[in-house]
């Protein structure tokens, strides 16, 4: 039997991103094949010094750290199979039963607007907001980073407020179990409000040196997680960076068949098992036989030429500070195909943004049989910028 290789794999305490538990978990599944050390820095920015001195052979870290740190002369040899990127509510109740002028407290400006498009009633603060509001400002800026989601927590359960919203990795280091309520993206409920999340969430990456040997990386990288990564952070990258505090993106790679039973139960069904399945070609269908069209859609096979093989999916949002406009654009292509698919998508996103933030001239020819109000000049439809007067900041 072979020698194992031995690996040295640098981390840090937990950072209430979820990448600790995962490096552990992946160890401990591919200890078989490989002979590995994990061992622990004091934070990110020494761990990265060690590595790039030559001391440890990867390194685990999220996505948000790579783009934050100085990672000059690393670079990215596995992604690990993707934590689920959505935030969840902290609360007793879910989001659509909690009481009128509920408070809730969110750090993140994208999910605040995604919570007063869900409930524009709710009173959304931040941390910050909040610790002033109830006298502890103070103290609660003295607190750790990593600290202060267990003072918030503390707060709810003293009744201070209803709830707060977080990513997953904050609610699994939380020091006692709390109930959560997912801030999804709704796929069998498509007409229920739905929370693109912020992007890059739920990525473990390993990075190395650049000069390491790939032929000693574990077989640990998930290729869908791999390909979302680069292209969530390419989108990202091509948009301007006052939107992204504001902006949703997730890339995913999903099943074929997920895809064509997801459609059946939206409302572009229809379309899409048009484009995809050929309607007069039936598995097993016995002359004679009556098809049910659930049955009919079932059985249907694939048009010449369609591959059944893994699709990527793309979505973009963003939203106006009270939630009341959206902007979303999405797109489902083949993995061959996945270069042209984020352009494209990008360029509809684009227009879209354009022509929502566009505003309307008065029309100087009027045209026959059209209210007058319809020549008249319009705002721009659509205002991403303009932080509204409510309630939460007075």
């Amino acid at each position: 039997m072979s020698e194992r290789i031995r690996l040295e794999v640098l981390t840090t305490a937990s950072r209430n991103d979820g990448v600790r538990l995962q490096i552990e978990r992946s160890i401990e599944t591919n200890r078989k094949d490989f002979d590995f050390k994990l061992s622990q820095l004091p934070h990110i920015e020494s761990a990265i010094e060690a590595l790039k001195s030559g001391t440890g052979d990867l390194m685990a870290m999220s996505a948000l750290d790579w783009r934050e740190q100085n990672v000059e002369g690393l670079s990215i040899v596995s992604v690990l199979p993707r934590r689920e990127p959505t935030w969840v509510l902290v609360s007793d109740d879910k989001p659509e039963y909690l009481h009128e002028k509920a408070l809730i407290v969110c750090d993140h400006e994208l999910l605040r607007r995604q919570m007063r498009r869900l409930r524009s009633d709710l009173t959304l603060l931040t941390s910050e907001q909040f610790a002033k509001q109830i006298g502890k400002l103070e103290a609660y800026l003295n607190l750790d980073e990593e600290e202060r989601v267990h003072w918030i927590e503390e707060c709810r359960q003293d009744e201070l407020l209803e709830g707060f919203v977080v990513s997953r990795g904050e609610h699994s280091a939380l020091k006692f179990k709390a109930r959560r309520h997912t801030l999804g993206l709704q796929r069998e409920n498509p007409e229920r409000t739905h929370f693109v999340p912020p992007p890059l969430y739920g990525f473990t990456l390993l990075v190395s040196r650049t000069d390491f040997p790939p032929s000693k990386v574990p077989p640990m990288t998930d290729s869908g997680a791999y390909l979302s990564h680069r292209i969530e952070g390419a989108l990202l990258d091509s948009l301007p960076e006052k939107l992204h505090p504001i902006i949703g993106i997730h890339v995913e790679q999903r099943k074929f068949k997920t895809i064509l039973k997801e459609a059946q139960r939206s409302l572009d069904g229809d379309f899409t098992n048009d484009s995809l399945l050929d309607s007069n070609d039936v598995q097993g269908k016995r002359k004679g036989e009556k098809l049910t069209g659930a049955e009919k859609w079932e059985r249907s096979v694939p048009k010449k030429g369609t591959s059944t093989s893994p699709r990527l999916e793309m979505k973009l949002e963003t939203l106006n500070y009270l939630g009341t406009v959206s902007a979303s654009v999405e797109r489902i292509c083949t993995i061959e195909e996945s270069h042209m698919g984020m352009v494209n998508v990008l360029k509809e996103f684009e227009i879209l943004l354009a022509t929502m933030e566009a505003e309307h001239e008065e029309m100087i020819r009027t045209l026959p049989g059209l209210p007058d109000e319809y020549n008249m000049a319009k705002p721009a439809l659509l205002d991403l910028h303009t932080v509204q007067s409510s309630s939460e900041e007075e």
